[in-house]
């Protein structure tokens, strides 16, 4: 087998998200988020009726789980700031004290293992006052708000952080909650989605924008994108335009604006066609062109695969479908679980694509795993998990981001999806994704095999 070189300055670690494994411990009544809220709208819809209340309580036990990833030789754990905790009152914008401590202790201790402390302001996570009060991120004055948040984290830890993001997949939350009717607000109102995802690129400029005063210092503002390359069926004009015009609603509409400062004219063309075009002062365009980010994370399960539309389009309002239908390649590797092809070489394709057409900008996957359902069924006697399909998908992707930077595409490292098992919105807990194992009943964690895997590889830099 051929083997891959780690290079030393390349940080492999873990992701997580605030709501997914901290719990509400330690906040107030007053501090509840778009997790509560969607997790009270219906808690049938949630297997097990899971809440976010516990999730995995690193709150609590923050200090071992960060000392067992260092044991097992992490270099990076990126984490979640949950605006809703950190805020003791984000329509006043005062920051909660115990927050501000909790959250610095957190950063203190993945420098003192030795790692790269990796920060995001929000993972879709944002205070429920703004959803009950202004709609969440369909409303400017979010956006307003979100600005004093950030002033107020990167004043706090401005010295101790140097990799920021302004937002974790920023697409999903509008997406699921806004298009398709699956996650709170369970609506399908495209001119509220776009005018959604308009605000938060504002909001992208304007955290790259407060970064700026703490650049000497080594601050760089970023965004993790959830991004899914697409791929046409065929080379015919057809499959090609639908492939296209797939990859400016799920990929352009935020890699051009934090890019290249500006959004595409067929985007912006397209929706006052259908009606959806979003408000905007004239000055919001200046800012964006002004204040692009400076680095990128990508987030990456599967790729996006499209053919030109073969049947009647049948839903009432826009979506981007109404260009492409989903197509199914033969002969796919197939997570069956999740329903996510598994695709590694797609890193490298995008990373060639942000080398040829984004000025090589320097970027790093965020978040990159696999989730299987079921997984007691392949513990070993010893009482381990023995998940060598999660060796197989970490090595093959990892491989790919090798790759990418042997092409001379500046890939800086590579984040796993997750540490330990974490909370999923609706899905709870069904689909595992963690290296480490937890016990509902206990909350224990337990090293499943692909960590030990995973530990060797690093200690000798290949794999």
């Amino acid at each position: 087998m051929d083997m891959a070189r780690i290079p030393e300055d390349f940080l492999i670690g873990t992701s997580s998200s605030a709501w997914q494994i901290e719990g509400n411990a330690g906040k107030t009544p007053d501090q509840k988020s778009w997790a509560d809220l969607f997790y009270e709208t219906d808690p049938s819809r949630w297997i097990g009726a899971q809440s976010p209340d516990r999730a995995c309580d690193f709150y609590h036990r923050y200090p071992e789980d960060i000392c067992t990833m260092a044991q097992y030789g992490m270099r990076a754990f990126r984490f979640t700031i949950q605006w809703a905790r950190f805020m003791e009152d984000p329509l006043k914008g005062r920051a909660s004290q115990d927050a501000v401590e909790y959250y610095r202790d957190v950063i203190r201790k993945i420098r003192e293992n030795h790692m790269e402390p990796v920060v995001s302001l929000e993972h879709w996570d944002i205070p429920a006052v703004l959803f009950e009060k202004y709609n969440g991120w369909v409303s400017r004055e979010t956006v307003d708000l979100y600005e004093v948040y950030v002033e107020a984290v990167l004043e706090a830890f401005h010295g101790e952080v140097q990799y920021w993001f302004a937002f974790t997949e920023p697409t999903t939350p509008i997406d699921n909650g806004y298009m398709e009717k699956l996650w709170y607000p369970f609506r399908h109102d495209p001119k509220e989605a776009y005018q959604a995802h308009f605000h938060k690129m504002l909001a992208i400029s304007r955290a790259v924008r407060a970064c700026q005063k703490y650049e000497a210092e080594g601050c760089r503002m970023g965004v993790m994108l959830h991004l899914t390359p697409v791929y046409a069926r065929s080379g015919e004009v057809r499959d090609v335009q639908a492939a296209y015009l797939a990859d400016l609603f799920n990929v352009r509409l935020y890699l051009d604006p934090c890019l290249k400062g500006e959004y595409p004219p067929d985007l912006i063309r397209i929706l006052a066609e259908q009606g959806c075009m979003f408000d905007y002062r004239e000055e919001d365009f200046e800012q964006i062109r002004r204040h692009q980010v400076a680095i990128l994370g990508t987030d990456y399960y599967f790729p996006i695969r499209v053919k030109a539309r073969e049947s009647a389009y049948t839903r009432e309002a826009f979506h981007p479908e109404l260009f492409y239908e989903p197509w199914v390649m033969p002969g796919r590797r197939f997570n069956s679980d999740r329903g996510w092809e598994i695709y590694p070489q797609a890193l490298l394709d995008f990373g060639i694509r942000l080398k040829e057409d984004y000025g090589n900008i320097p970027w790093f996957i965020t978040e990159n795993g696999i989730g299987i359902a079921g997984e007691e069924k392949y513990r070993k006697q010893d009482g381990i998990i023995d998940d060598t399909y999660r060796i197989e998908f970490i090595r093959d992707h990892l491989s790919f981001a090798l790759k990418a930077r042997e092409a001379g595409c500046r890939c800086f490292g590579y984040l796993i999806w997750s540490y330990v098992d974490n909370l999923s919105a609706l899905n709870a807990f069904k689909n595992r994704y963690g290296l480490l194992e937890l016990d509902l009943e206990t909350l224990e964690r337990r090293p499943k095999s692909s960590v030990y895997w995973l530990k060797e590889a690093l200690e000798r830099k290949e794999i």
